[in-house]
């Protein structure tokens, strides 16, 4: 048995990954084609119709396909193409195949209905030309960009002065009144006989990810192919082939993205063009059965499902590890091992780092309380806890975490001063997450430095849904605060000042915030559970409002 840690400090020197990140992910995707070509890659389940199965040869042809075609209209290297689908097939083809001409594709996701985050999307891209779409749930984003187009046609070709940079749209899934929209299918019916695969160095942006900051301002995180391919040296349960991975969550979020590319592991997910399943729960009990799926990925809330029918599950249950993450673990779920599932495994990974921590537990008995495990072998990771002054603090003392690590981001696209407020000269990334690690080497996480709120696994900036509020008419001030939750582990309230002679309602505000989010799945929004009506807000010394008197006062209405 190792000594036990003394200093909240670790780092990986085990695993030799030199040979692994001279690769690229295209090189990965053809090593998978080639070892199994036939061997199912992807799965995606429906409510009202037969699975979608693609393999890996499928898969590598229909990429090159897509990469001749955003070739035949004008995508070169380094250009950005945006992507805004659903999960389905069609996101991998225009996701790798713009990889393959060394082009770097970026998932968008806007959700105002004016189309303001849109623009200021592309704003921040600022040489984004093509623009890869579905219509969304009942043409909610085309109902968007259609107001913010001056014209379109099916060769693909739009112009739009809010838009300035946008030259292409391709449509996927639309119907025939978008009849002029070029169409996403019409690109996998190219002939690839004289296309050849860009040069990709390992350095080489990979994609970017879309994220938020706390001032409404999109951010870019901008990722090489090196930072991806360096996870394939780790014994990352997200990536071992030996398992069958079910995972609902969106490809473009770092905890959908198809990792198992990596290693040939087969994926299974729900299509984003069926419908919602009735029942979430028993809809999911069925397809771990019938596809045989022997690992899930999920929040704490999924989990939770699984957890109320462990009495009742088949005797050809398959399931032998559950992952999760995006929120500390507690005893309370970890209960359900040797009923759901014979090991569960915690993550503590971000858009920026991928993977920082993971434990293993089989036995609920020996759990630690909110534990994320320990940091996985990848050779130059490196976590620590530091104090205000940036001082490695002693085990068991709570603090900031950094990290430095292979998998480490490159920067926020076209955004050096958001980059440098959260990385040090000497390269460690700043996570804002406060935390401890014991004498055994786990990292306890929980809680945000800045006022981020963490509610189902999602960052939520509360200044970017105060902005929403604001817009609500009657509204003449909005605050946001957290409030405790076992399931969500923090839940979302509204404190509202009305503006005077206003009748204002809860109802009103919740379908506001309903009405103007087009997100309507909830997948990247989290509205608030709870509203709340002031007279005043509570102010500090200074005459600022004080976040942490409204979080009390909050609380203590919201849990009585």
């Amino acid at each position: 048995m190792s000594e036990p840690y003394t200093q909240s400090y670790i780092k990986r020197t085990e695993s030799d990954f030199t040979s692994i990140t001279k690769k690229n992910l295209i090189q990965f995707l053809e090593e998978n084609k080639q070892r199994q070509p036939d061997d199912e890659a992807f799965v995606f389940v429906q409510t009202n119709g037969d699975p979608v199965r693609i393999n890996w040869l499928n898969l590598w042809e229909r990429c090159l396909s897509t990469a001749k075609g955003l070739s035949l209209l004008g995508v070169r290297a380094g250009a950005i193409v945006a992507i805004n689908l659903r999960c389905c097939a069609e996101w991998l083809y225009a996701t790798f195949g713009a990889m393959m001409l060394g082009a770097i594709p970026v998932s968008v996701s806007f959700t105002y209905t004016d189309g303001s985050d849109l623009i200021e999307l592309m704003k921040k891209m600022g040489k984004c030309s093509v623009l890869i779409m579905d219509p969304g749930l009942e043409n909610v984003n085309w109902n968007i960009i259609n107001k913010l187009l001056d014209k379109y046609d099916n060769n693909g070709e739009v112009s739009s002065t809010q838009l300035p940079t946008l030259r292409v749209l391709i449509g996927h899934a639309f119907d025939a009144s978008m009849k002029d929209v070029k169409k996403f299918e019409d690109l996998l019916t190219i002939s690839t006989d004289d296309f050849k695969i860009h040069d990709i160095k390992p350095d080489d942006i990979a994609l970017m990810m879309q994220t938020s900051g706390s001032t409404g301002s999109p951010k870019f995180v901008v990722h090489a192919h090196s930072t991806f391919t360096a996870l394939a040296s780790t014994r990352m349960v997200l990536t071992d082939n030996r398992y069958k991975l079910f995972n609902e969550r969106p490809f473009s979020w770092i905890g959908g993205f198809p990792f198992s590319i990596l290693t040939g592991m087969c994926r299974v997910c729900i299509s984003g063009f069926c419908q919602p399943p009735e029942n979430f729960t028993d809809f999911l009990l069925k397809v771990l059965v019938k596809e045989q799926c022997t690992s899930v990925l999920g929040m704490p809330p999924f989990v939770n499902g699984l957890m109320k029918e462990q009495d009742n599950l088949p005797e050809n249950w398959p399931v032998k590890v559950i992952l999760t993450g995006g929120q500390p673990l507690s005893k309370n779920i970890v209960n359900c091992v040797g009923k759901v599932c014979e090991s569960m495994c915690s993550m503590y990974a971000s858009t920026e780092f991928f993977a920082g921590t993971q434990g293993s537990f089989s036995d609920p008995e020996k759990f630690t309380e909110h534990s994320s495990g320990v940091p996985p072998n990848l050779g130059g990771l490196e976590i620590k806890i530091v104090n205000d002054q940036g001082d490695i603090v002693p085990v068991n003392t709570r603090g900031e975490l950094y990290i430095r690590t292979p998998c480490l981001f490159k920067g926020y696209f076209n955004d050096p001063d958001k980059t440098s407020q959260v990385m040090t000269q000497d390269g460690w990334y700043r996570t804002d997450d406060m935390g401890q690690m014991n004498e055994r080497g786990e990292f306890i996480v929980g809680g945000r430095k800045s006022n981020m709120i963490l509610s189902r696994g999602m960052n939520v900036a509360p200044e970017i849904m105060e902005v929403v509020l604001k817009k609500c008419p009657g509204v003449e001030n909005a605050i946001v605060v957290p409030v405790p939750d076992e399931t969500a582990y923090q839940d979302l309230c509204a404190c509202i000042i009305k503006k005077a002679g206003s009748n204002l309602q809860e109802s009103n505000l919740r379908e506001f915030c309903a009405r103007i989010h087009a997100d309507k799945p909830g997948i990247f929004t989290v509205l608030p559970k709870y509203y709340i009506f002031c007279d005043t807000f509570p102010e500090t010394s200074t005459g600022k409002v004080s976040r942490k008197a409204l979080e009390k006062m909050a609380v203590e209405k919201c849990t009585m």
